[in-house]
């Protein structure tokens, strides 16, 4: 779990009803990623519709290293985050601990706005992000930069439209 001081956003774990009550953890928050397998019960989804967090799932998997089961989602899902930043608007990303796939999420992000790597060590990589690359859960990290940037133009010249 970690909140970042580039973007009003945070890595966390899988919520629950009764966590959407931590006025420090979700207060204020507007858009939520969960980029865990297990989608969200009905309760949980009524609890979110009630404070009026619109979420977005775009399951990552860690248990089959595919670069072909990360790269659509994890495109997907920076771009709805450049949009919710451009907006203004709070972010949670959220996967079952909040320690790998969410992370590697905002990290993505992070690149897509400075284009450089936010320094965030695992496992001996440089971030979450070059780790999964390297585990074979998406292309290599040059492949992944060169996309993101792609992304960056986008973003930038049609930002209401991503």
């Amino acid at each position: 779990m970690r909140s970042y001081d580039f973007a009003p956003i945070a890595a966390r774990e899988y919520p629950t009803v009764k966590m959407l009550e931590h006025p420090y953890i979700w207060k204020g928050v507007v858009f939520c990623v969960n980029v865990s397998e297990t989608p969200y019960s009905p309760e949980l989804e009524e609890a979110m519709k009630a404070r009026d967090i619109e979420w977005i799932h775009c399951p990552l998997s860690e248990e089959t290293p595919t670069w072909c089961d990360w790269e659509g989602p994890l495109y997907y899902a920076v771009q709805k985050l450049a949009q919710a930043y451009y907006d203004g608007k709070k972010m949670v990303v959220h996967c079952d601990f909040g320690n790998n796939r969410s992370r590697t999420l905002v990290e993505a992000l992070y690149y897509l706005l400075r284009r450089e790597q936010l320094r965030d060590e695992y496992k001996g990589e440089i971030n979450h992000l070059a780790y999964n690359c390297k585990a074979g859960h998406l292309p290599s990290i040059g492949e992944v930069e060169k996309e993101l940037v792609s992304l960056t133009s986008v973003t930038e010249n049609n930002r209401k439209t991503i």
